[in-house]
C-alpha cells in the first residue's frame, strides 16, 4: 500500500519527532486534555519508530510484536479522545494503526506458529515437514513487514496523524481539565468489557468470537488505564494485574487459535496432507484445553 497516497507525508521534524532519550513530561490532573494527549503519545511514538528503525535490519520476533503493541496503545489512545478528535479522524487514524499493526504481527504470527508445531513434534507427533516449512513461512513474513514497513514513512506519518490530532484537540479542548474526562472514558471502557465478560459467561464454554471480543476489551482498559493512572481517582495497579493475568489467559488460547487459522489458510505445496492433518488435529486438542480454561477464568471476572 503506498500510504502517501492517502497522507501528504512531511519530513520527520514535526511536534512528534521520536527522541528515544526523552521521556513525555508526566501528566497531572491539573493537566488539559489537549496537552495530556501529547504527553501520553509521544513515548508510544518514539517507541514505535524506534522498533521500526530496528526491524529494516533485524528480524527479532520480539521486536515485531512490540512494534505491534505500540499501534495498539495509539489505537486505544485515539478511541479516548475521539469524542474531541471527532469519528471520521478517528477511523481514519486507527485504521492505517491497525492495518500497521497486522503487518508487524505476520512474523510473529508465524513464531508462534512454529512453536507450537514444535510442541506437537516432541508430543509425538510425526509433522518435521510442517516445522521446517512454518520456518519458511516466518521468513517471508519478515522480508514481507520489512518491505511494507519503511521506518522514514511511518515516523513521517506518525507525525503527520498526530500533530493533526493535536491542533484539533487544542482548537476544541485546550483549557478543559483532564481527570473528569479521563474517568469517563475509562468507565466506559470497563462497561465494555463488563459487558463482553458476561456474554461470553452465559455458556460453559464462550465461544472463540466472544473470548476474542473480551480480550480486545481487556486490552483497552489496561492500555487506558497505564495511560491515565497518574490523574483519576484510586489505585488502580491491582486492576491492571489482573486485567494482565487475565490477558495471559486469553492470549494462551489465542495464539493457538490464531495458529490454527494460519495453518489452514497457508499453501504448503511440499507437507503431504496427512502431515497437514495430524498437526491440526493436535492444534484442536490443545485449543479445546486453552479455550476451557479462558471460559473459567472469563467467568470469575464476569462474577
Amino acid at each position: 500500500m503506498d500510504m502517501d497516497g492517502e497522507w501528504r507525508l512531511p519530513r520527520p521534524n514535526t511536534l512528534f519527532k521520536a527522541d528515544r532519550q526523552r521521556s513525555a513530561s508526566a501528566i497531572s490532573k491539573r493537566s488539559s486534555i489537549a496537552s495530556t494527549f501529547s504527553s501520553l503519545a509521544k513515548p508510544v511514538v518514539a517507541e514505535a519508530v524506534q522498533r521500526a528503525r530496528e526491524l529494516s535490519t533485524k528480524s527479532d520476533a520480539e521486536g515485531f510484536h512490540q512494534l505491534r503493541v505500540a499501534f495498539r496503545k495509539l489505537r486505544a489512545l485515539y478511541w479516548a479522545y475521539s469524542p474531541y478528535l471527532g469519528e471520521e479522524a478517528t477511523a481514519q487514524a486507527t485504521e492505517e494503526f491497525k492495518r500497521l499493526a497486522a503487518v508487524a504481527g505476520g512474523t510473529r504470527d508465524w513464531d508462534i506458529a512454529g512453536d507450537l508445531l514444535k510442541a506437537a513434534q516432541e508430543s509425538g507427533a510425526s509433522i518435521e515437514m510442517l516445522v521446517a516449512a512454518a520456518r519458511e513461512k516466518r521468513e517471508q513474513a519478515v522480508a514481507h513487514s520489512q518491505t511494507m514497513i519503511q521506518c522514514d514513512v511511518v515516523e513521517a506519518f506518525l507525525n503527520d496523524v498526530l500533530l493533526r490530532a493535536q491542533t484539533t484537540l487544542e482548537s476544541r479542548c485546550n483549557d478543559l481539565p483532564i481527570r473528569a474526562f479521563a474517568e469517563e472514558r475509562v468507565r466506559l471502557a470497563q462497561l465494555t468489557l463488563q459487558k463482553r465478560s458476561r456474554r461470553a459467561a452465559r455458556n460453559e464454554t464462550a465461544h472463540e468470537e466472544e473470548l476474542h471480543d473480551v480480550r480486545k476489551a481487556g486490552k483497552k482498559l489496561r492500555y487506558l488505564l497505564e495511560f491515565f493512572q497518574p490523574v483519576i481517582k484510586g489505585g488502580h495497579g491491582r486492576t491492571i494485574k489482573d486485567l494482565t493475568s487475565v490477558q495471559n489467559k486469553l492470549g494462551l488460547f489465542n495464539d493457538i487459535a490464531a495458529s490454527e487459522v494460519l495453518i489452514r489458510s497457508a499453501s504448503f505445496n511440499e507437507v503431504p496432507a496427512e502431515v497437514l492433518q495430524a498437526s491440526l488435529q493436535w492444534l484442536e486438542e490443545q485449543k479445546g484445553r486453552r479455550m476451557r480454561a479462558a471460559s473459567r477464568r472469563v467467568r470469575a471476572i464476569a462474577g
